[in-house]
């Protein structure tokens, strides 16, 4: 019994049909297209991401966060030398009819040391940073009649370091050198000159042949470097320079114009030179994008500028500030034109009213500093602006089985401005392949303004669609860059409305490539 209970299931499944499974070889391949997502961008753009600031630039913010662009430099700093210097100075003195009986500390009649200069200078006082005061004598008929020569001699009206006359000896073949280093010479009334005074010591057995006689003193100041000059330094013209100033806001623009409210360009001039000085603009334009030179002209720059001193070397700087702007130059004309430098060259006259001034002095660290700031409120209209740039892309993971595709855009627009886009495929050589959009109307609508505050109060929402053939899709595959073309308009340009761009205004974009891929399953 239990023999045929253990044959009965070998002898059923020996009586099944298995035919089925040769249907198998006759099954279709399966196509299986699903649609599927490549997200591109998602990001939230500020001023920052749009704006390079450059080397020289950064951000204003007022109370309204209104956005100012500032550019600094510094147009030139003139130091004490290029101004006034005092060169070597040398003279010979000589006093006749010596003769050696009762010459023993003779107190000679003191004579004048004149300092000369190229122009009508009169010097008061000097202090001396480094220097010397050199002194060789000759009596060569006294020498030959065998007599030897010393002499003393000092500087009147002079100090050393020690408080004491600035004072040497010298004799013959021995000549005498003295440190200025610390020392001062105040020429009171004897302007231009001061007195040496000499002491004569006449010794030895000679026979006096040749008596009376000459004797003649080598006077040098050299190596001068001073630490204070007081007097009149007449009218001297001297160059302040030249230099430019560049833009980065319009950097990366091609065509069109920004009309700011309010631009404005300040020169902070410090000076601590003991004179007053005019200021001479010889040359200031601006270089636009499209290579134009433009003057900036108005009363602002065609006038002299008055640089105050102060009247003593005890407070010894005085800063004057000099705006420009749109009531005394064209400033306004010109920033429209979208400019990408500035440039500026002027010369200064010193003691410009002449002797009338009081008296100057001159330290040897003063200087004339000239710094610019360049100020454009991003407060205006924007007509027709157009930005461009370049950058990476890479679209390798799209799949070789597309059927068809588009490109999908979410904007969020905070800016009053309205934005034409074109976006341009660029191959590894910059050769243009396809235009993803060109000749659009707005990509993203300008938000709204309140026309009282000049300022947007809600985010424009907006979206696009836009189809990609396989022409574009192949063409994507190649790009490996990709030039942006933006052209803006302000919000309500045409009816004269200005927009105020705040740092807090964003755009959010959020890009994105869907499209349908056709797998195909082989059995």
């Amino acid at each position: 019994m239990l023999m045929a209970i253990a044959v009965l299931p070998l002898t059923m499944l020996s009586s099944c049909d298995h035919s089925y499974l040769d249907e198998l070889d006759n099954i279709q391949d399966y196509t299986y297209s699903p649609v599927v997502a490549f997200p591109l961008v998602n990001a939230s753009i500020s001023l920052d991401d749009l704006i390079d600031v450059g080397d020289f630039g950064e951000i204003d913010l007022d109370e309204e966060n209104m956005v100012t662009m500032v550019y600094k430099g510094q147009l030139v700093s003139i130091p004490a030398s290029n101004i006034f210097s005092v060169t070597d100075q040398s003279q010979v003195i000589t006093y006749d009819n010596i003769v050696p009986a009762g010459s023993e500390g003779m107190t000679l009649p003191p004579k004048v040391f004149l300092i000369t200069f190229d122009n009508n200078e009169i010097l008061t006082y000097i202090s001396f940073l480094e220097g010397f005061f050199r002194v060789s004598a000759q009596a060569s008929q006294l020498a030959q009649d065998g007599y030897h020569l010393e002499a003393t001699f000092r500087i009147l009206n002079s100090y050393d370091n020690q408080g004491l006359p600035v004072n040497g000896t010298v004799s013959l073949g021995n000549p005498a050198e003295v440190d200025l280093t610390g020392s001062r010479i105040e020429f009171e009334n004897l302007a231009n000159f001061f007195l040496v005074e000499y002491q004569l010591f006449i010794s030895g057995n000679g026979t006096p042949d040749n008596a009376p006689y000459t004797i003649a003193f080598s006077q040098e100041m050299t190596g001068l470097e001073y630490d204070l000059i007081k007097g009149y330094f007449d009218q001297i013209s001297f160059p302040v320079g030249n230099t430019s100033i560049a833009l980065s806001l319009f950097k990366n623009a091609a065509f069109g114009s920004m009309l700011f409210e309010n631009p404005t360009i300040e020169f902070t001039i410090e000076n601590s030179f003991g004179a007053e000085i005019d200021l001479f603009v010889e040359e200031f334009y601006a270089a636009t994008i499209h290579e134009e030179i433009i003057p900036v002209t108005g009363p602002g720059v065609e006038e002299p500028w008055r640089i105050d001193a102060s009247p003593t070397h005890q407070t010894p700087q005085l800063t004057t500030f000099k705006l420009l702007d749109n009531t005394n130059t064209n400033l306004a004309y010109v920033t429209e034109k979208s400019p990408k430098k500035f440039h500026y060259e002027a010369s200064g006259l010193l003691n410009p009213d002449g002797y009338d001034q009081p008296t100057n002095w001159i330290k040897h660290d003063s200087h004339l500093t000239v710094d610019v700031e360049v100020k454009l409120p991003l407060w205006g209209m924007i007509n027709f602006f157009e930005l461009q740039d370049t950058t990476e892309i890479s679209v390798n993971d799209l799949p070789d089985e597309l059927e068809w595709a588009e490109l999908r855009m979410n904007f969020s627009n905070g800016f009053p401005l309205n934005v034409e886009l074109d976006l341009i495929l660029l191959d590894e050589n910059n050769n243009a392949i396809d235009t993803l959009f060109a000749g659009q109307d707005n990509l993203l609508d300008a938000a709204s303004v309140n026309p009282a505050t000049s300022i947007s109060e809600e985010p424009r929402i907006s979206s696009r669609i836009e189809r990609l053939d396989d022409t574009k899709i192949e063409n994507l595959r190649k790009a490996t860059n990709l030039l942006i073309q933006a052209r803006l308009n302000s919000y309500d340009n045409q009816n004269g409305t200005t927009v105020k761009i705040l740092d807090t205004y964003r755009i959010g974009i959020d890009l994105g490539i869907r499209g349908q891929v056709k797998y195909v399953v082989e059995f």
